[in-house]
């Protein structure tokens, strides 16, 4: 091909098919106008800090050296072509074609005015299936300096990575063939100097490696990055880097090839790349390096909810959603997750909602979200098994789990065998509503707690009869049978399943909310991963979908609602701004497009025959996020149900259940989808 590293003369900012170096055959994607693209690749790897490569030539955000919440704001030049001493071209000023499918950013560089352009490649190692690689803190990149004038040009490149801050644990190095690495002021700085001759042009490749293991989180506990296990300095970082260029680049290009040559739609398969840009942004992976520390010599590997948005590490609720790509690419730093968890379960079985806030990992926090989190950790430990086929694995997990499950049995106040919402609320507040829609309470009994426990039932039973446990297998289906009759009798209303029903409610409301809520059959979701028999019955399943089409889909073009009336129009649970100062003005949980729960509700209509509907609802998602917004590495919680805008929650981690909808598009579950054949490709480059 004629253009490195990408053809760039396509449409900007919609879809097209896109010719790469590197790529046998076009794949699908977008290129963005640079100037016009909200962020940019998240250049780092697993647990290793990270720089943004913006659309408009810059490097923007930047926690390499442990600012962690919030990143470090750089916005600075990277990238600058001196042609003379008077005359300097930075890379900000060039007309730039962005296209990123993380972890690489492709941009084609312009400056016309002068005859040069730049094709710039640059990576980090992300490796699906390979932890230990996917663990090198560095950047690798690859420029070719292209000269369409009729004369030779002498020009020298000047490249300016992020400043470490002073002090011996902070390290960074620039290695290259044909790089000359100096200090400026305290600044490293990378200089190539060239001739390129008339219509000629040159390729240089070259690594920004940073070495800073040390740090504390916001609980201020003392921690070491987990890649200093392998590296002992930023030079051996960048020369094992350097070494290996063209094999990690070929790994990443081997699971991504894997992806784009599949049967699944076009912006599926863009979804997939993009979205795991999360485990770049949002990850901390500490070591062992105390006797005295109870994780193993793997370390402790961790998601945060957002380093940027609503920092809180490993919220159990996001991580229902989010935790597939580790689920099924790192099931090793899963269990370690799970295992933290496990550490923290209190002694009456409930399990905390997070590990801590902003950065803080030994500061659990318990009754919060506790009608959800401990049912949640149970079926995440039966999807580990599920991914793993490892009994030993969870015979080590079983008591835990089946503690966790009868702590959330004690959460049902009624004994008729459905966990109870408990709002958190005090007279004429929205928050904290204690479930996963949190500026938005609901009472008694809601279809999306109590359903979300049935499958937990569900999983229950199944790991007690792996376990040969027939009295707790026995307890889980007595609990079951009487939760789904209660299910039925609450929450029905004919057609589908209203969002809550409590007689006793002191809240002003009535006796029950009969508010579709668009991923009101999150109960069906959670058993088709596991292949569990279905917890309702399959004609109100249908019906329900219908429902949730006409009034939930009908009310915007960008997914599903999250809260609609009988009569089509929008629920607002937040009518009165004067009364909730603290609530951002459009951040109703109720009136806008819960992203990662939609998602949910669209591969619900995926499992249940309605192929169509589901895949129309996800797509319209998605390309609020890609194309509307462009902010494919800025995803957000909530969007506006009206713009398809976002509202709240930059860099989620719940977005990443768009990668459980490859098994809901081929009607898998987790087991058969990790035998399958797209996961033993993507693991096996």
């Amino acid at each position: 091909m004629a253009v490195f590293p990408f053809n760039p003369d396509l449409p900007k900012n919609q879809w097209s098919e896109i010719q790469a170096d590197g790529f046998t055959d076009p794949v699908p994607g977008c290129v963005y106008d640079g100037h016009r693209l909200d962020g940019g690749i998240p250049l780092g790897g697993l647990g290793t800090g990270y720089f943004t490569l913006e659309g408009s030539g810059l490097i923007g955000h930047c926690s390499i050296f442990n600012d962690i919440v919030p990143p470090r704001e750089d916005f600075s030049e990277w990238l600058t072509v001196r042609l003379s001493q008077a005359e300097s071209l930075p890379l900000s000023t060039a007309d730039i074609a962005y296209w990123g499918h993380h972890p690489v950013a492709d941009m084609v560089c312009r400056f016309e005015a002068k005859g040069l352009e730049l094709g710039i490649r640059a990576f980090s190692p992300l490796i699906l299936g390979d932890s230990a690689d996917s663990n090198i803190p560095a950047a690798l990149f690859e420029i070719e300096i292209r000269n369409s004038r009729a004369e030779a040009v002498d020009l020298e490149l000047i490249v300016e990575p992020p400043k470490a801050p002073g002090g011996p644990t902070h390290d960074v190095a620039l290695a290259g063939d044909d790089i000359d690495a100096t200090y400026d002021g305290g600044k490293l700085v990378g200089r190539i100097a060239r001739t390129i001759e008339a219509n000629g042009s040159c390729r240089h490749r070259f690594v920004f490696a940073w070495h800073s293991p040390y740090w504390r989180d916001s609980g201020r506990e003392a921690h070491v990055h987990q890649y200093s296990a392998r590296y002992q300095n930023a030079p051996a970082v960048a020369a094992d880097a350097l070494e290996r260029f063209d094999s990690l680049l070929a790994r990443v290009f081997a699971w991504q090839s894997a992806i784009y040559k599949t049967d699944l739609p076009a912006w599926l398969r863009d979804g997939l790349v993009q979205s795991l840009y999360s485990l770049t942004k949002n990850t901390v992976w500490i070591a062992k390096t105390r006797k005295d520390e109870w994780w193993d010599a793997i370390g402790w590997f961790t998601h945060n909810e957002s380093h940027t948005g609503c920092p809180i590490t490993e919220t159990m609720v996001c991580r229902m959603h989010g935790h597939m790509p580790a689920l099924f690419f790192y099931p090793e730093l899963e269990r370690t997750t799970l295992e933290a968890f496990k550490h923290f379960q209190i002694s009456d079985g409930e399990i905390p909602f997070s590990y801590g806030m902003d950065t803080s990992m030994r500061d659990p926090r318990y009754h919060c979200q506790h009608p959800l989190n401990s049912g949640q950790y149970a079926q995440m430990i039966y999807r580990l098994y599920l991914r793993t086929g490892d009994r030993d694995l969870l015979a080590r997990f079983y008591d835990s789990a089946k503690r966790a499950i009868r702590y959330q049995h004690s959460l049902d106040d009624d004994g008729d065998g459905l966990v109870n919402d408990q709002a958190h609320v005090q007279p004429t507040e929205l928050w904290p509503a204690n479930q996963f829609y949190d500026i938005w309470p609901w009472w008694g009994t809601s279809a999306y707690v109590a359903g979300t426990w049935l499958a937990t039932l569900s999983c229950g039973k199944a790991m007690a009869t792996t376990m040969n446990d027939a009295d707790f297998a026995a307890e889980c289906a007595e609990w079951l049978k009487r939760g789904k009759a209660a299910y039925q009798d609450k929450l029905w209303t004919g057609e589908y399943y209203r969002l809550w029903h409590d007689p006793e409610c002191t809240s002003g409301e009535g006796m029950h909310n009969d508010v579709s809520l668009g991923n009101q059959l999150m109960a069906q979701w959670c058993v088709k991963l596991t292949g569990a028999p279905d917890v309702l019955p399959a004609d109100q399943v249908q019906s329900a979908l219908g429902a949730v089409k006409r009034l939930n889909m009908a009310a915007t073009e960008h997914g599903l609602v999250n809260g609609v009336n009988p009569d089509g129009t929008r629920y607002i649970s937040k009518p009165d701004p004067d009364r909730f100062p603290d609530i951002l003005p459009n951040n109703d949980h109720s009136t806008q497009v819960f992203v990662g729960e939609n998602l949910c509700a669209a591969m619900t209509f995926i499992y249940h025959g309605q192929h169509e509907t589901g895949l129309e609802i996800a797509k319209r998602i998605y390309e609020a996020v890609a194309l509307i917004s462009r902010t494919p590495w800025k995803q957000h919680c909530l969007i506006d149900a009206d713009t398809g805008l976002p509202v709240w929650g930059e860099d989620y981690y719940s977005d990443m259940v768009i990668w459980a909808l490859p098994m809901a598009y081929n009607n898998q579950n987790i087991a058969e989808f990790a035998q399958g054949e797209l996961v033993r490709e993507l693991i096996s480059g």
